[in-house]
């Protein structure tokens, strides 16, 4: 039992990251109905300058620069790139995105190279013992950061002006014109805020699997997972479904063994945690399956 909580625990610190990462991709997709593919490396490329930043800067001052940067970054590529795609055929967003995964992935290595590199901690100590199970600092502040963020970001949208604006721009983009929302300034912050909670993601889970330019590349697989089985038009539900591909990713790996013994299949697992990262594809095959619009998607209705 304390194997289980442990796993638990370990997972909704993991699943917390995803659902942030889902959380920046669902923004984009409710806005612009396009996935951003590129979202992974322009954190990392955003990791990359602050870890460039805290060689010289605090902390909280490196991790507040690089978010300002990834949010002007992705203002600059809405104003740039993205709004010539607005009104194209879908696949020419899904080629834009993957333009800029392969952009900023060749950029990052590029310019700092294909060696790891250490990404500071802001907690340096013992593990915390809560309710008997162990944790690191480091586990918790990402935890508590993650959602203290998703938090923040569901009140602005759900209770004030801009987070109005925001959704009535992605209701109905036309409609929202003709009530004086001004939809370009709207998408254009969106997708700011959007590359601003990629960056913050990234600087959270570089500590723990080594800044890298390839180190979102499986984070932004699971994060894909999370907003598909959450609902790619609910926010919550990213950030529930990042947690619950965390929490199922850990105990697929410890349990795998005893899964495969129950069901009398014959054969032993050679990498049980080999096979935490095919849980993440099969949740979205069986989600889409059974309920496509994901867990907290609402159905479309259309008036005929």
């Amino acid at each position: 039992m304390e194997t289980f909580v442990e796993q638990v625990v370990s997972g909704v610190m993991t699943g917390s990251v995803y659902g942030v990462v889902a959380l920046s991709l669902v923004m984009v997709f409710q806005s612009t109905r396009m996935f951003n593919f590129g979202q992974g490396e322009i954190a990392t490329f955003t990791t990359f300058i602050a870890w460039s930043l805290m060689l010289t800067l605090p902390y909280g001052i490196g991790f507040v620069l690089a978010f300002v940067v990834a949010f002007a970054m992705g203002v600059i590529l809405e104003r740039g790139v993205i709004r010539l795609v607005y009104d194209k055929p879908p696949m020419t967003g899904i080629i834009v995105g993957l333009g800029l995964f392969i952009a900023f992935n060749s950029l990052s290595a590029s310019i700092y190279g294909a060696e790891p590199h250490q990404f500071p901690q802001p907690f340096v100590g013992g593990p915390i013992d809560l309710a008997g199970v162990t944790i690191s600092q480091h586990s918790a502040y990402l935890f508590g950061v993650a959602m203290l963020l998703a938090a923040v970001l569901y009140i602005v949208f759900q209770y004030t002006p801009f987070g109005l604006a925001m959704r009535a721009t992605a209701f109905d983009r036309s409609a929202a014109e003709l009530m004086g929302v001004p939809t370009g300034r709207m998408l254009m912050l969106g997708w700011g805020l959007a590359t601003g909670v990629g960056a913050v993601a990234g600087m959270l889970v570089a500590p723990v699997i080594i800044l890298t330019p390839n180190m979102m590349f499986f984070v932004l697989v699971f994060a894909f997972a999370a907003a598909v089985l959450g609902g790619l038009d609910s926010a919550p539900g990213a950030v529930v479904g990042g947690l619950i591909v965390g929490v199922t990713q850990n105990l697929v790996g410890v349990y795998i063994d005893d899964i495969v013994e129950a069901l009398h299949l014959g054969f032993g697992i050679q990498e049980p945690n080999q096979y935490r990262d095919i849980v993440a594809m099969g949740l979205i095959v069986v989600v889409l399956a059974v309920r496509p619009r994901g867990l907290f998607g609402r159905p479309l209705v259309q008036r005929v």
